[in-house]
C-alpha cells in the first residue's frame, strides 16, 4: 500500500512537470507558468535539526513543483553505505504540500511571508517511524538578517519543534560577480517528546532549546537558473541533557559537523 501512494504521489508530480513543459512549449501566459525546483545534494553525514541520523555519506534530491503560492513536492534520502542496511537505496522519502503567500507594503517591515504546509515522511523499511506534519512559517524578508519562525507539529504523536532563525546573502563580488555566499543561523526547541520521545524518565523528556544549527555555503551561479557548491553545517547541543544523550551516542556529538555539494535549478 505504501509502495502504491508513493507511486502515485511521483506520477502526480510528473504529470505536474509534463503539464510545465508544455505549457513552456505553447508561450502561454507567464503569470499561469508553474515554477519547477529541483536540488540534488551530497552530504558527508545526514543531519536533521541538529541531530545525526547517519554517520556515512548520503544523497539527497528535492523535487517542487509551485503555482501562485500553492506548492507539491517529493523529497529523498539515499544511503551511499549499509550503516543502516540501506545500500544505495532510499532511507526516506518526504512528501509535502502547501501554501506560501506574501504580504507587501507592511508598515515597518515591508512584506511578511506566511508558509502553511503538510509533509508526511516515509521509511520504507521502518514503518513505525512514518509520520504526518503540520508546519506553519513566519519570515520578514525585506529587514536585516530575514528572520523567522516556523512550529512543526507531529499531529499523531504530539511532538512539537520551534525553528527560529536568521540568514544573510551576499554577492562575493571581489572574486566573482557569479559566487554569492550565504549563511543561516537557527535555535531548535522541541516539547518532551521531540527532545526525549516516549521515554518519559530519561532526563531528556523535558521542554527545552535542543540545538542551535550553523549553515554557511557558498554557491556558483552558472546562470539565473543554475547553481552549484559546497556547504557546512556545524550544529551544536545546548541542552546539558541532550548534550549528554548525543555524547553517549555512537553517531553524535556535542558539536556535529557536515559538509557537502548542491545543485540547484530552478525553471
Amino acid at each position: 500500500m505504501k509502495n502504491i501512494g508513493r507511486i502515485a504521489w511521483m506520477l502526480v508530480v510528473v504529470l505536474a512537470l509534463s503539464g510545465t513543459a508544455a505549457f513552456a512549449q505553447s508561450g502561454g501566459d507567464s503569470e499561469w507558468r508553474p515554477q519547477v525546483n529541483f536540488s540534488l545534494d551530497w552530504a558527508s553525514r545526514y543531519i536533521y535539526r541538529g541531530e545525526v541520523w547517519n554517520p556515512d555519506s548520503v544523497g539527497q534530491a528535492d523535487l517542487c513543483l509551485s503555482l501562485k503560492g500553492f506548492y507539491v513536492g517529493a523529497w529523498t534520502n539515499v544511503d551511499f553505505t549499509d550503516v543502516n542496511d540501506y545500500h544505495n537505496d532510499p532511507s526516506e522519502w518526504n512528501y509535502y504540500v502547501g501554501f506560501e503567500y506574501k504580504f507587501t507594503d507592511v508598515p515597518g517591515v515591508e512584506s511578511l511571508t506566511i508558509d502553511l504546509g503538510w509533509t508526511y515522511f516515509d521509511y520504507p523499511r521502518a514503518n513505525s517511524w512514518d509520520s504526518q506534519e503540520l508546519h506553519l512559517g513566519v519570515q520578514l524578508e525585506d529587514i536585516l538578517l530575514a528572520p523567522k519562525v516556523v512550529v512543526n507539529w507531529d499531529y499523531e504523536d504530539d511532538i512539537w519543534c520551534v525553528e527560529a532563525g536568521i540568514s544573510h546573502k551576499m554577492p562575493l563580488e571581489f572574486i566573482s560577480e557569479k559566487l554569492v555566499f550565504g549563511a543561516a543561523l537557527d535555535l531548535i526547541w522541541g516539547n518532551t517528546r521531540w527532545n526525549g520521545g516516549l521515554s518519559k524518565g530519561s532526563d531528556t523528556y523535558k521542554n527545552a532549546l535542543a540545538s542551535a544549527v550553523l549553515t554557511t555555503d557558498v554557491k556558483y551561479e552558472f546562470t539565473e537558473n543554475i547553481s552549484f557548491g559546497p556547504f557546512l553545517i556545524a550544529a551544536w547541543a545546548l541542552d546539558h541533557d541532550i548534550r549528554e544523550k548525543f555524547q553517549s551516542s555512537d553517531i553524535n556529538n556535542n558539536s556535529n559537523f557536515v559538509w557537502g555539494f548542491s545543485l540547484d535549478m530552478e525553471f
